[in-house]
């Protein structure tokens, strides 16, 4: 995802090291170490998806290549699998403005079965702590319906990024 990340990031602008790692921290997924961000440059280098120029001092500007759009497309609008985690998905949003409408569609739909299977998991568990012969610890069962909340949240807001999409689908 480190990877996926850093071509999102150069297909706006070409940047050096220091300015991905602002901006991947910026975005709000995680930091990075140089540790882990110097490693999948040369990667990205080596698979001919991006180009380092010499930049003002010892910086490199880092710019994305054709073969590195269009690996950033094809990871991007790939099919997400049922193994997707949150930062995946969150990092795939981040950079979903540049997917056409209706495979943006696609992408939030996709997530919103995701999140409504948990949904339907997570009420399961509370309904039978509920009623469970054996009383459930209050702090236990308030964790239980804070998660189910918080995934009820996530419906609606994915529920309104649903709704947006298919308004911009209309007036255009």
């Amino acid at each position: 995802m480190l990877d996926f990340a850093i071509l999102g990031l150069l297909m706006e602008r070409p940047r050096h090291g220091y300015e991905i790692k602002r901006s991947l921290a910026q975005l709000g997924f995680w930091t990075v170490s140089f540790g882990s961000l110097y490693p999948a440059l040369r990667r990205l280098d080596k698979r001919s998806a991006i180009e380092a120029a010499e930049g003002t001092g010892r910086r490199k500007a880092y710019a994305v290549t054709g073969g590195g759009r269009e690996l950033f497309a094809s990871l991007l609008a790939a099919d997400p699998d049922a193994s997707e985690t949150d930062r995946a998905f969150q990092i795939r949003l981040a950079f979903l403005s540049q997917l056409p409408q209706n495979e943006r569609s696609r992408v939030l739909e996709h997530r919103r079965t995701k999140v409504a299977a948990q949904l339907k998991s997570a009420r399961e568990i509370v309904i039978e702590a509920r009623s469970s012969t054996q009383q459930p610890d209050r702090y236990r069962l308030a964790l239980m319906e804070h998660a189910m909340r918080s995934i009820e949240s996530d419906i609606a807001w994915l529920d309104g990024l649903i709704a947006s999409e298919r308004r911009v689908s209309q007036t255009a």
